[in-house]
């Protein structure tokens, strides 16, 4: 069977590619890599034989690529706070921004031996519980999603990191949940408003789930039913962090004070953005 050079398909894939994304010959040897089953640093150790079957699966892979299919749907992986994940069409890609939540979350649950409850609303993938769980391996987690497939996976991608102390939960936000109290409440909410949907990205509109996006009352709906509900779950203390748009902080803050919460900040992101606010509930 006639096979190719793997650095001939790298520099094809790389020409592909080059209007789409920002580092095309990295996507390309990812891809190729994928193909493969090889690390992407093998490349640069030899050139490889690539047969007809690996190279179809390549170029199926660019061509996804080239009509805008995020990277981390082709290859069904994406890591986070160092934990390889499992990702498909029914969970947000999970950002690197994000990670401030679990680094907000650790900061205000030092101690890595105590028995804290966690909760994460709108877990997706699973990312932040799976981070929060690898770090704190004596909490209890509870971790909700309205979607099925989306808990399926968390499920999933928990079972593959060998966690065992997330119990997951169908639930619409907080709906589901019986009166329980957690020391901390974690939540990247859907905060995009419903009428910028038409001036958003497309690609991110044609592939990541719209649900995991937008909301509506310029994107604040559910920020707000997730602030005004917390007290009621949250031990005394206990701290509320939710990422939300860079413009929305002080919406965030001024409803935290309206709801019991005091001692609140906000804090930036890797770009220098003010993402995250938190509050804690009056003692």
């Amino acid at each position: 069977m006639p096979e190719t050079a793997s650095n001939t398909l790298i520099e094809l894939g790389s020409s592909l590619l080059k209007d789409i994304c920002t580092f095309p010959k990295m996507e390309a040897e990812m891809l190729l890599a994928n193909a493969l089953k090889i690390n992407r640093i093998d490349f640069y150790k030899k050139n490889f034989c690539v047969n007809k079957k690996q190279e179809k699966v390549f170029n199926q892979s660019i061509e996804l690529r080239s009509n805008g299919m995020p990277m981390a749907y082709i290859l069904g992986k994406k890591e986070f706070w160092s934990v390889k994940l499992n990702v498909n069409k029914n969970v947000l890609i999970p950002r690197p921004e994000s990670e401030g939540l679990v680094e907000r979350a650790l900061k205000n649950l030092p101690k890595k031996n105590v028995n804290y409850k966690i909760l994460e609303l709108g877990t997706g993938s699973g990312a932040i519980s799976i981070s929060l769980a690898k770090e704190r391996p004596n909490s209890l987690i509870t971790a909700t999603d309205i979607s099925k497939k989306a808990l399926s996976l968390a499920k999933y991608n928990a079972l593959e990191n060998n966690i065992q102390n997330i119990d997951f939960v169908i639930s619409d936000w907080f709906n589901n949940l019986e009166k329980m109290q957690f020391n901390s409440i974690v939540v990247n909410p859907p905060y995009i408003d419903q009428d910028d949907k038409s001036s958003y990205d497309e690609f991110i509109l044609k592939y990541e789930p719209e649900i995991a996006l937008f909301a509506n009352n310029k994107g604040r709906e559910s920020i707000y039913s997730i602030i005004q509900k917390s007290q009621f779950f949250l031990e005394p203390g206990g701290s509320l962090i939710m990422e939300h748009g860079f413009d929305q902080s002080q919406f965030c803050q001024n409803m935290m004070q309206n709801f019991n919460l005091v001692n609140i900040i906000s804090t930036k992101d890797y770009n220098g953005y003010t993402r995250i606010t938190e509050g804690f509930l009056k003692v």
